[in-house]
């Protein structure tokens, strides 16, 4: 459950510049505005955004999830939260309605990535029930290891 008020929807053009913002505060390697646009045109991308109140009481994107499909098998491109939204349950619920969106289009299986040294990050996925699969070695740009990660649907 969420600490804040918030609304999760898929995401749309106008949303673009918002994630761009929360990626670059974020992220160490970052998509284009290009890369995002073909990622909501495609059938097999499911692309959403959380919306909540900042301090000021002004509604803003908190966060958002990408994630794409390919026969029964989900994976989790990518999921990020603004910084002042972190740890108030936003990228839970993301996930959650990927999730949902996912088991509805028959996906069975949950995949990811993440970098090795992301310890918050693989935290939060094994709260949601993913396990250790395996690694990718020198798999981000940096040279740094992946985690493979997967649970069941």
């Amino acid at each position: 459950m969420s600490e804040v008020a918030m609304t999760v929807r898929e995401m749309e053009d106008r949303d673009i510049p918002a994630v761009l913002e929360i990626q670059n505060a974020t992220h160490f390697e970052n998509w284009d505005e290009k890369t995002l646009q073909k990622f909501l045109l495609k059938t097999y991308t499911f692309a959403f955004v959380a919306e909540a109140p900042d301090s000021a009481g002004n509604w803003k994107l908190a966060g958002y999830a990408v994630f794409s499909l390919a026969a029964d098998e989900a994976e989790l491109l990518a999921i990020s939260t603004a910084p002042e939204f972190l740890r108030k349950g936003v990228a839970t619920e993301i996930f959650a309605e990927g999730e949902e969106a996912l088991a509805d289009a028959g996906a069975r299986n949950f995949y990811l990535e993440v970098r090795e040294h992301n310890e918050s990050a693989i935290a939060f996925y094994r709260n949601l029930g993913f396990e250790k699969n395996g690694e990718r070695g020198g798999y981000y740009s940096d040279g740094e290891n992946a985690v493979l990660m997967t649970r069941p649907l």
